[in-house]
């Protein structure tokens, strides 16, 4: 936790040092491979404005920092089912003909 602490000391962090050490190794031992290697870009920091410091926690898994279409949209589903696009679907006309179709959600 030390080295943790000295490698991220800041004004920003502050007092909040113990926190976030804690916080960034248990993300390292999340991501842990075999033998000792600690790929550490396969962390990443999202950040929400308007929030404090010590609001953040640890998301084991993936997350995705996009905001709602609408108030009338659910804040959470369970047992959702995932399609992997290998295009991005945000803000993005589809070209002319081209149509996403879904045949077993």
């Amino acid at each position: 936790i030390n080295a943790a602490k000295t490698s991220m000391a800041s004004k920003i962090i502050g007092n909040d040092s113990d926190f976030f050490s804690a916080m960034c190794i248990q993300a390292m031992k999340a991501i842990k491979n075999d033998g000792d290697k600690y790929p550490v870009s396969a962390v990443n920091i999202l950040k929400a404005h308007g929030k404090s410091a010590r609001e953040s926690f640890l998301v084991e898994g993936y997350a995705l920092n996009v905001r709602l279409g609408s108030e009338a949209m659910p804040k959470r589903v369970a047992g959702a089912k995932i399609a992997l696009l290998d295009f991005n679907l945000q803000k993005v006309r589809l070209s002319l003909q081209v149509q996403v179709l879904i045949s077993d959600p």
